[in-house]
């Protein structure tokens, strides 16, 4: 241990051979079904063992786990024969504190964490979720998340179309109009304010849109024959006041244009105009446009509706 803490390196000298490979056939037991020749594999081309294994060696640290309590059980697949676990006797014992703690820190990262972080993370709670005896963590943890009631199956198609940015129509949802086929093409998807956006460039206003996910009923055509475009870009200029000389954490496509004494001059571009309004919002009375004026005045237009929201008629 000493040793791992001073390099931050897993070394041969580190391991014990035995407790790997039980662990590590564990896991893929506990993943699926797996026949004596795929275990055999695996072990043989790890990257940390590399050694040959025999079929009686995989059959006593099969047999070990059934002896700490697994539930081992075998399965026909054509002509192999598989072997999964299934149930073992280890769970996770969360205390009601530490699911508070849990529940914060995952509201916290799931506004600003990229995406692909985000479904890797989603991912590890669904797998170690058989194992949480807090069935309060489980329905927590199901549903917070800003991709909870979300198809899998649409994400993935629409990170697949963001990427090799094919042009699609997609039937789209709102509450003004109700169902709609928009052609588009997918930029990327991106988690804003605790909600799943895609950023694209939409044929029918001519300029980059942000569309809610959860508002995708689905993609109903691909585009093989692709239209050239050439988006629109937004530069606005906005006063950031600082408090106790805090300077704000600057996204990618933005830049500091001057320093002032209690405040400094940044600007933003954006083929997404909606995004450039989220930022603006998002930094409330820490921020002041400065221009465009057109800008500035839509900006002045929207504070001044949401503030009648809240004032009693």
């Amino acid at each position: 241990m000493k040793k791992f803490m001073e390099t931050n390196t897993i070394t041969h000298n580190l391991m014990s051979f035995s407790g790997f490979k039980s662990l590590l056939i564990f896991s893929l037991l506990t993943e699926s079904p797996k026949s004596y020749k795929e275990l055999k594999t695996v072990l043989e081309t790890n990257e940390y063992l590399r050694e040959t294994v025999s079929i009686d060696t995989i059959r006593i640290y099969i047999n070990s786990l059934v002896l700490a309590g697994c539930k081992v059980k075998k399965i026909r697949i054509g002509r192999e024969v598989k072997y999964y676990i299934d149930s073992n006797p280890f769970e996770l014992k969360i205390s009601d504190e530490q699911v508070n703690s849990i529940i914060k820190v995952y509201k916290a990262i799931s506004k600003t964490i990229e995406l692909f972080d985000f479904l890797a993370l989603k991912h590890f709670f669904n797998k170690i979720a058989p194992y949480i005896s807090n069935e309060d963590l489980k329905d927590k943890l199901r549903y917070i998340s800003p991709i909870a009631n979300i198809p899998s199956e649409l994400i993935d198609e629409l990170i697949s179309y963001a990427k090799s940015k094919t042009q699609i129509k997609i039937l789209y949802y709102t509450k003004k109009n109700g169902e709609k086929e928009i052609n588009i093409k997918p930029d990327k998807l991106r988690i804003t304010n605790g909600k799943l956006y895609l950023t694209a460039y939409s044929f029918e206003y001519n300029n980059y849109a942000s569309f809610l996910v959860s508002d995708i009923r689905k993609v109903v055509g691909v585009n093989i024959k692709p239209v050239d475009v050439s988006p629109k870009f937004w530069t606005v200029q906005y006063e950031y006041l600082k408090n106790d000389n805090l300077e704000p954490e600057l996204l990618e496509n933005e830049k500091i244009i001057k320093q002032l004494k209690d405040s400094m001059i940044v600007e933003i571009t954006s083929e997404d105009k909606f995004m450039i309004t989220q930022r603006i919002l998002a930094l409330s009375n820490k921020c002041r446009v400065i221009s465009p004026k057109d800008y500035k005045d839509e900006i002045v237009s929207c504070l001044k509706k949401m503030k009648e929201c809240y004032i009693e008629k």
